[in-house]
């Protein structure tokens, strides 16, 4: 077989490999997320700039709904981002440019998910962005007062992840309710993110325990 003969074959197989793995990670991506890509980007954009963690942000949703618009939990939480009526009506107390509360409409709620953890990590230490992004996941999923009163107990506050760090200090959660929280941050970084990367990777957490 001559060299040329080697080489085309050689970059066909590289291609196909390519077009595979391509395929493989969109495969992954449910229909309905890529409906709703464009509102999360311009939402994120709007309140991150253009390095916005769009993975982060498209692995809350998968984490919180499935990207499933017209959901209601257990527990009341309601609809892409899961909002409990409480917190959806805080939320639009303090931002009124959010409008009267929709949690079941798709893009208000990509817009106030977005809003909530803009005003989380304005309020969280942080040693680095991706401590800023767990403590300020943790706010969304458990309430931002378990956080601020963790940190104020930490020998670490603005370290987050970690052994000894603060995601291990309990400030007043039951015991089902504080692990379900503190893995929440980590179910969205570490599960579900890598699928979305192609989307936009605003912050490394690479590296962390």
């Amino acid at each position: 077989m001559g060299a040329g003969m080697t080489h085309r074959i050689h970059n066909l197989f590289a291609t196909c490999l390519g077009v595979l793995m391509f395929l493989s990670v969109h495969a992954q991506i449910p229909p309905a997320a890529l409906k709703y890509r464009g509102d999360l980007t311009r939402e994120a954009h709007i309140q991150f700039g253009l390095t916005a963690p769009l993975d982060f942000l498209a692995g809350q949703i998968q984490q919180e709904s499935g990207w499933r618009p017209g959901i209601t939990a257990w527990d009341n939480g309601r609809g892409l981002a899961q909002f409990m009526d409480p917190t959806a009506k805080w939320l639009t107390d303090r931002y009124p440019d959010l409008g009267a509360p929709q949690p079941y409409h798709p893009l208000w709620a990509i817009r106030a998910m977005v809003r909530l953890d803009a005003h989380n990590l304005a309020r969280v230490a942080a040693c680095t962005p991706c401590d800023a992004w767990g403590a300020a996941l943790k706010g969304y999923n458990a309430g931002l007062g378990y956080v601020t009163r963790a940190q104020g107990r930490s020998s670490m506050p603005c370290l987050w992840f970690g052994k000894y760090a603060t995601e291990w200090i309990n400030a007043g959660q039951s015991a089902a309710n504080f692990e379900a929280s503190r893995m929440y941050p980590r179910w969205v970084i570490d599960k579900h993110a890598p699928t979305y990367a192609a989307w936009g990777r605003g912050v490394d957490c690479e590296g962390r325990l």
